[in-house]
C-alpha cells in the first residue's frame, strides 16, 4: 500500500512539475482573409490587401519572440521592456493613408472576427504638409501619411509588424504601452522610444467646439490615442498584442533598416549630437 500511495505521489509530482505546453500556432489564410477558419472583418472596415499584408506578416512573426527584458540606456535613467510572445487572441491594423481624424486602428477579435477601431496619430513629418499648421497644443495633421521612416530624429511613423509589450507608468505617460519592431521597417522602434500613449490632441478640434469633424494631431512618430480609448487599446495589445502598421509602401528605405541594437540605432540617427535618447513628455 505504501509503495502505491509512494508512486501515486511521484506521478502527481510530475505532473505539477511538466512545462505547460505552447499554444498550437494559429491556422491563417491571407486569401480567405481567415484565423482559424473564423472570416475577418466581415464588415469590410478595412482595405482588403493591408489586411492581406497584416495575416501574411502575423504568421511570419507568429511564435519567434520569446519571453525577455531588453533594456534602453538613458542619460541619468535605464528602462526595461518586458516581452511577451505574441498573443493569438487579438491582432490589430493600423491604416496610415485614412485621414488621422477617423478611426483607423482596427483591432480584430479572432473568435469573432469583429473589428473595433481607433484614432491613432501619424509622426508629424509623415504628414503630407511638411511645416504644418498649429493647432492647440500640437502640429495639426492634415490627411493621411505619406512617408515612413526608421530613423531617430526623423519624426516619422515606422511601418511594418510590432509587438506591444508591457504597460507602465510615469508623470509623462500614464498607462503608456512599450512597442518593439519586428521588422526592418521599424527596426529601431524601441530605440526612438516609440509607445502607444494616450494624447488630449487626438480628440478632433474644429475650433468652434464642434469636436467631431475637426483637426487632430501628430505626434513624433508614437501611436497616440484618444484619452478616454487608451485603456481600453491597453487592455487589447499589452503583453504580446500583434499589431501592423502599414501599407509597407509608406516607407522611405534608409541606413536604419534592420538594425536592432541601441548603439546601432542611435549610430545613424539624423542628429548625432543630440546622443543618446533624452528623457522628454511622449510625443
Amino acid at each position: 500500500m505504501r509503495a502505491l500511495i509512494l508512486g501515486a505521489a511521484l506521478i502527481v509530482a510530475g505532473c505539477a512539475s511538466a512545462p505547460t505546453p505552447p499554444p498550437r500556432p494559429p491556422v491563417i489564410d491571407s486569401v480567405a482573409l481567415s484565423v482559424d477558419g473564423v472570416r475577418l472583418d466581415p464588415a469590410g472596415a478595412i482595405d482588403p490587401a493591408l489586411l492581406r499584408e497584416a495575416l501574411v506578416s502575423y504568421a511570419r512573426h507568429y511564435g519567434t519572440v520569446r519571453e525577455e527584458t531588453r533594456i534602453f540606456d538613458l542619460p541619468g535613467r535605464r528602462i526595461s521592456s518586458d516581452l511577451r510572445p505574441i498573443r493569438r487572441d487579438v491582432i490589430s491594423v493600423v491604416d496610415f493613408r485614412i485621414p488621422a481624424n477617423r478611426p483607423r486602428w482596427f483591432v480584430i477579435d479572432l473568435a469573432s472576427g469583429d473589428v473595433t477601431a481607433f484614432r491613432v496619430a501619424h509622426g508629424r513629418n509623415s504628414d503630407a504638409a511638411g511645416p504644418m499648421t498649429p493647432l492647440p497644443g500640437r502640429l495639426a495633421a492634415t490627411g493621411g501619411a505619406v512617408r515612413a521612416s526608421n530613423l531617430l530624429d526623423s519624426n516619422e511613423t515606422a511601418v511594418g509588424a510590432y509587438v506591444a509589450a508591457n504597460q507602465y507608468e510615469d508623470g509623462f505617460a500614464p498607462g503608456s504601452v512599450r512597442l518593439h519592431g519586428l521588422d526592418p521597417t521599424n527596426s529601431c522602434a524601441y530605440w526612438r522610444a516609440l509607445v502607444m500613449h494616450q494624447a488630449r490632441y487626438m480628440t478632433p478640434y474644429s475650433g468652434t467646439g464642434d469636436f467631431g469633424n475637426g483637426d487632430v494631431g501628430t505626434s513624433d512618430g508614437c501611436l497616440a490615442v484618444e484619452v478616454d480609448d487608451r485603456p481600453v487599446v491597453a487592455d487589447y495589445i499589452r503583453n504580446g498584442g500583434f499589431i501592423y502598421a502599414g501599407p509597407l509602401s509608406l516607407h522611405k528605405r534608409s541606413v536604419a533598416d534592420g538594425l536592432d541594437s541601441q548603439a546601432a540605432c542611435e549610430a545613424v540617427r539624423l542628429k548625432p549630437e543630440n546622443g543618446p535618447q533624452p528623457v522628454v513628455p511622449p510625443s
